[in-house]
């Protein structure tokens, strides 16, 4: 379920960034979750804090950067990735991952799925955990999630039909 918010910010994107493929915007939005599922037996802070995050949004935007450079000189006129230069795109990248950190900042701590749930790390282990608490209450949980994604689905499906009208003049 937590996931739906994550997936509405994506499809937002997809608004803004026409040119790159929406499953590359699902991953920037999901990727600090992947992080912990590649990372299973490592403690939260290491995909979830403030501090990795931060980490990983700039280690995810300079291997984008490099891979669509490297990309885009392998190319016949050196023609660019998507439409967009890579600096662009790995920006749009790293918002995504770092997007993902602020969306759990506002629903942790999680208590309706975990009592146990605390909050996001800042740091480290013994670091403060903070949270604005939406997922405190199911109404709260199934407000943010389901209502980002329905904002996300609308914003993308009002981009399709737009975008289907300009390819039909």
């Amino acid at each position: 379920m937590p996931a739906l918010a994550h997936f509405g910010i994506a499809l937002m994107t997809k608004r803004f960034t026409p040119h790159i493929p929406l499953w590359v915007l699902l991953i920037g939005a999901m990727f600090l979750d992947l992080l912990s599922f590649v990372f299973i037996l490592a403690p939260l802070w290491s995909s979830h804090g403030l501090f990795m995050a931060l980490v990983w949004t700039g280690l995810t935007m300079s291997i984008t950067y490099i891979s669509i450079k490297s990309l885009e000189s392998k190319k016949e006129n050196n023609v660019m990735v998507w439409g967009l230069g890579g600096l662009k795109v790995s920006l749009i990248f790293g918002l995504l991952v770092f997007s993902h950190w602020i969306l759990d900042l506002i629903g942790w701590p999680m208590t309706v799925i975990n009592p146990n749930s605390i909050g996001t790390p800042l740091l480290f282990d013994d670091a403060v955990n903070i949270g604005m608490g939406v997922y405190s209450t199911w109404v709260g949980a199934l407000s943010m999630d389901i209502g980002v994604f329905i904002i996300g689905l609308v914003v993308y499906l009002f981009h399709l039909k737009k975008q289907k009208n300009l390819d039909e003049i």
